[in-house]
């Protein structure tokens, strides 16, 4: 029997959809899943469906008949005008010309006519009138004129009075139209020429002040010299950079390079390729000591004789100190020699430094000169820019007046021609007539409507109590929402509960759908997916009132109605009352264990089943949270494990208390039990990280009082039955207690 629960390691397990994760996405769209949604709410979907058809007939019992009565009138334009004359985009203008007239007739004066043509008093108005409306119809150039009343008659009279009174404005518009353009056109052409006679004369006069004539030229010939002159300081700027950035470096270099640098560096008055000069002693070109030394900028070089000549005396020295002592004539000359030298090349220095600084100074004040001269320039090129752009704006304001002047004297003309021409007319295309019915009520379309709003209204509320669901309702949620592998489901059962030893198996019919639930709970646990044998399995839900506690009475009984040696502990030391399903008593139990006053063997009590016994949980301590925690319950755990193929411990809810953890982490596995439509499914998370946080073996998931008549989608329901397996009480069992599927906590 131990064998069956220590599965090999070898043993291959069945490929099970569950331990995939999410359902392949490319699935197709089941549409049995939402029409048992739906069912499942299908009071929801009535009471809002009767609603609004009881809203719709107090409604419509409250409404007053009204009628309706329209006039139709067209809007044309003349096509006797000439192509220049006609407005391009029709299209266009006709759709702002319906609306300008639209408003027209909902005016406060046209409405005014048609109510004295009706000749009734405001009052008799007020209570026959409802509504006006006045529409184009779309894509043409005819208007409605659609009036709602109470009476039939009035609103005919009074959709046919404003067409009457729209028309009559229309011609008295069109007889002063012509005459006050005309005037209005003379107004402007005259002021325009007042203006372009000034204008040209403010032209002519700055012309005449700012010598504008050839103005164009000259601002290039200042440009021009205003871009040499800019050059031309540029290159005084780079030649003085150039001495400048050598003085720092003179100052630490030997006498030599100085020399060097000085005589054949200097700059000659045109521009040369700069030549970096360094300790290292690059030599310079030919050409450019040459250029110097015949520009006479500085003399040329004899210091290399010098410092020849100074080699020689040296090694004479050298040659002389050797034969004689230090006052001998020889070598006193030859001291002398190379003192005289010394001071020959330290005058070449000074003399080089100097014309160095002058050189220097040169550049500086004709760097500045430059840059003043090129500031004139520029202020004289910009005062002759503004003059230039000036001038234009003068002539862009009179050539605008010119055109403007053109634009309404050709509309003068054009005004002159079309006077005698009809531009537009109104006509009324259709009289109202007396209505025959009621506008509404409509009391056919108006339930109708009513019945659609309240279906909608229903299907609504249901998809939006679904999708707010946030608890686990299906099998395949398990493996994809919590990531833990799915090992069996708890059918809902339908019958009344009388106490908790009512959903004990031992209880219930063995080929009832409930008990065989609990038996594919075992052999899911026996073919665990982890491969991992248990000796002692926790059981564990988030919250209290999810079952766990029935889940784990039954699985202890159907691990022993195997054969296997099972003992079932009661670990909620809060309020445990596994004993109930057993009729035993908790008397001394799981406290007496861990306080050390009571052994196993002295605690453990015979249950009814063969090879099941129960370990309750004794007094209620003050600190079960301790108690856990201390080293007698590894002990028990361990004696429990030798004595027994199994030890199934009934844990206290993860989220409401702290042992539970602790409890799970000591055991070799753990079996989560989740309500079904129920229990959020952030609480659930909460506790699989809770768990797997505290070193807990998670086995896996069950899915508690999962109602298969309303799971449609999976078509579960009717395989029980097909099979025998149907989950509620027969009427003729004799020992069929009812129940819901579910015990309270404790």
């Amino acid at each position: 029997m131990r064998d069956m629960i220590q599965r090999p390691e070898s043993m291959s397990l069945p490929h099970s959809p569950e331990m995939e994760g999410p359902a392949d996405p490319a699935k197709g769209w089941d549409i049995r899943k939402y029409f048992y949604m739906i069912a499942k709410r299908l009071w929801l979907l009535l009471l809002c469906f009767m609603t609004s058809i009881v809203v719709m007939l107090v409604m419509m019992a409250r409404q007053i008949p009204e009628y309706q009565a329209t006039a139709k009138i067209q809007l044309t334009r003349s096509v006797g005008l000439p192509a220049n004359l006609q407005q391009r985009d029709m299209e266009t203008i006709l759709g702002d010309y319906a609306q300008t007239q639209r408003s027209i007739i909902l005016s406060r004066e046209v409405i005014q006519r048609a109510k004295d043509k009706l000749g009734i008093t405001p009052q008799e108005f007020g209570e026959k009138f409802s509504e006006l409306g006045v529409n184009p119809i779309w894509e043409t150039a005819i208007l409605t004129i659609s009036v709602t009343g109470l009476e039939p008659a009035f609103c005919a009279d009074y959709a046919n009075a404003i067409a009457d009174a729209y028309v009559e404005y229309k011609a008295e518009e069109r007889s002063g139209s012509s005459q006050n353009t005309v005037v209005n056109l003379s107004q402007q052409a005259n002021r325009l020429a007042e203006e372009i006679s000034k204008m040209e004369g403010d032209l002519l006069a700055f012309v005449r002040e700012n010598s504008v004539v050839g103005i164009q030229e000259r601002g290039n010939v200042a440009a021009g010299l205003l871009a040499d002159l800019s050059k031309q300081s540029a290159e005084y700027r780079t030649q003085r950079m150039l001495l400048e950035a050598q003085q720092p470096l003179l100052a630490q270099a030997p006498d030599e390079v100085v020399l060097a640098t000085l005589e054949y560096g200097l700059p000659s008055p045109a521009i040369v390729p700069p030549v970096s000069a360094g300790r290292d002693g690059d030599e310079m070109s030919a050409s450019g000591a040459e250029s110097l030394i015949e520009h006479g900028v500085v003399a040329p070089p004899h210091w290399d004789s010098l410092k020849r000549e100074n080699a020689i005396l040296e090694a004479q020295l050298v040659a002389y100190r050797k034969k004689y002592k230090d006052e001998h004539p020889l070598i006193q000359e030859t001291l002398l020699k190379l003192q005289q030298n010394e001071d020959s090349i330290k005058v070449e220095i000074q003399f080089a430094l100097k014309q160095y600084y002058s050189q220097l100074e040169a550049l500086n004040i004709k760097e500045k000169a430059a840059h003043q001269v090129e500031q004139e320039w520029e202020e004289q090129a910009l005062e002759i820019d503004r003059k230039q752009k000036e001038y234009e704006g003068l002539q862009r304001n009179l050539t605008r007046l010119q055109g403007l002047y053109d634009l309404i004297f050709n509309r003068l003309q054009e005004v002159d021609i079309s006077a005698g021409i009809q531009m537009e007319s109104v006509r009324i295309l259709e009289r109202a007539i007396t209505p025959g019915g009621p506008l509404k009520p409509r009391n056919l379309q108006s339930l109708f409507l009513a019945a659609l709003i309240g279906l909608a209204l229903g299907i609504g509320l249901i998809f939006a109590l679904e999708f707010m669901d946030d608890s686990i309702r299906y099998p395949e949620e398990v493996a994809r929402s919590l990531g833990t592998p799915f090992l069996g489901l708890v059918p809902t059962a339908h019958w009344k509960q009388e106490d908790d030893a009512s959903y004990w198996i031992g209880n219930v019919d063995p080929s009832s759908g409930f008990a065989e639930a609990y038996r594919n709970i075992r052999s899911a646990l026996l073919l665990n997916p982890s491969g991992k044998p248990f000796k002692t399995l926790t059981v564990i839900s988030s919250v209290p009132k999810e079952g766990k506690t029935t889940t784990t009475a039954n699985l202890a009984t159907s691990f022993a109605q195997t054969g296997h040696k099972v003992l079932v502990v009661d670990a909620d030391l809060h309020r445990g009352g596994l004993h109930r399903f057993f009729g035993l008593q908790a008397g001394r139990g799981l406290t007496e264990i861990l306080l050390g006053r009571a052994t196993l063997g002295q605690v453990v009590q015979r249950t009814s089943v063969e090879g099941l016994d129960l370990i309750g949980t004794g007094a209620f301590p003050d600190n079960p949270a301790e108690l856990v925690l201390r080293r007698e319950m590894r002990e028990f755990l361990a004696e429990a494990s030798e004595k027994y193929d199994l030890v199934v411990l009934d844990a206290p809810p993860v989220l409401a208390v702290s042992e539970s953890t602790v409890i799970a982490s000591q055991t070799d596995g753990v079996l989560l039990v989740v309500w079904s439509g129920r229990t959020s499914r952030k609480l659930v998370h909460a506790s699989v990280r809770q768990l797997l946080s505290r070193g807990s073996n998670l086995m896996g998931c069950v899915l508690n009082n999962l109602d298969l008549a309303r799971m449609g989608n999976y078509g579960a329901s009717s395989y029980y039955h097909y099979y025998g397996y149907d989950y509620r009480y027969e009427e003729e069992a004799p020992a069929a207690p009812p129940g819901a599927g579910e015990k309270p906590a404790g």
